[in-house]
């Protein structure tokens, strides 16, 4: 039997996450073309990735991905088979809508991708990439509980790999694309799996987000250290009691009984034995300078609250302490 075509997968963003997904899937001998922007594209083509860490060590040569200007992208590389978005939550909408008005317009209908796979913590990326994107495009969403750090422009180190990458989609899209593409990944290094129902994985995901990042951010604490200091541990239960009843009333989910039980008993024993050094992709923006993801986390939970008469003081609280920490000065 032939073996089948690799897959033709475009990776927009070469943060920790990018380099690492587009690693992996060359790992796994698929075309893979990153996407990135200023000094970083000519170092990655002339070094490759280096990727570290529990999940081994991997070196991808340049000759292994094709590495582009993410503002002047190939027409064949925006009409892939599968774009992988590992951009940060906020930049969705505009990456997006950059990259198909950059793509060269010689071809009609103009060239789209023909499934679209977002990599982004918290709640609403979903919605804004089926806003821009065209008409049929299915969009795929994910959870990752793999902690990545990114080193130097063309380094990153895995910190954690607690579950697989979990792939699935929160809407009617024909999934058959996508699970041969989380097949074929499976080759690579990072574990992948395809996920129905995916929704119930990515609300745990935001609810374990909530909990620790922003406040990450603010302490400098690592996980570990959060659930086990006493006064941290303490505003934890609060914001999970509050992101809990916000679920429960939006989506008409149960991700947890309430803040206290999931604290006691899905969080800790979860984080201290598996993710206790982590230090939150929070933490790490504001300590770069980096705008954070804070108004799809915290800030997503105080936005759904009133539409449900349900208060959220400390969410509230800690997403403006972020926002604080994000500006540096007072406005």
């Amino acid at each position: 039997m032939t073996p089948a075509a690799p897959l033709r997968i475009t990776v927009l963003g070469s943060g920790s996450v990018g380099l690492a997904i587009a690693a992996s899937y060359a790992h796994a001998g698929q075309h893979v073309t990153l996407l990135a922007r200023g000094s970083t594209a000519p170092q990655l083509r002339s070094e490759g990735v280096l990727v570290s860490g529990v999940c081994g060590d991997h070196r991808i040569d340049p000759q292994q991905l094709k590495v582009c200007d993410a503002d002047r992208p190939d027409a064949e590389d925006v009409a892939c088979d599968v774009l992988i978005v590992a951009t940060k939550a906020y930049q969705v909408r505009e990456a997006l809508t950059s990259l198909l008005q950059n793509a060269p317009q010689a071809s009609m209908p103009p060239p789209a991708p023909k499934a679209v796979l977002l990599l982004q913590n918290g709640w609403g990326s979903a919605d804004e990439a089926r806003a821009v994107l065209p008409p049929g495009v299915p969009v795929f969403s994910s959870i990752m509980m793999i902690g990545i750090e990114r080193r130097s422009p063309a380094h990153v180190n895995v910190n954690v790999q607690a579950s697989p990458i979990r792939v699935g989609t929160l809407y009617e899209s024909a999934p058959e694309l996508m699970r041969d593409a989380v097949q074929r990944g499976q080759a690579g290094f990072l574990p992948i799996t395809y996920e129905h129902p995916v929704e119930p994985a990515i609300l745990n995901k935001f609810l374990f987000n909530t909990c620790l990042n922003a406040i990450g951010a603010i302490t400098r604490m690592t996980y570990g250290e959060l659930v086990s200091n006493m006064h941290t541990r303490h505003l934890i239960k609060q914001l999970a009691d509050e992101t809990i009843r916000v679920v429960r009333a939006e989506r008409h989910a149960e991700v947890a009984l309430d803040g206290d039980s999931y604290v006691e008993q899905t969080l800790t024993p979860f984080v201290l034995p598996k993710a206790a050094a982590h230090r939150s992709s929070m933490l790490q923006d504001v300590e770069a300078g980096r705008r954070t993801e804070i108004d799809y986390l915290n800030g997503a939970v105080v936005r759904m609250g009133p539409r449900h008469g349900v208060a959220t003081p400390a969410n509230d609280a800690v997403a403006s302490l972020v926002r604080a920490r994000e500006t540096g000065k007072s406005t």
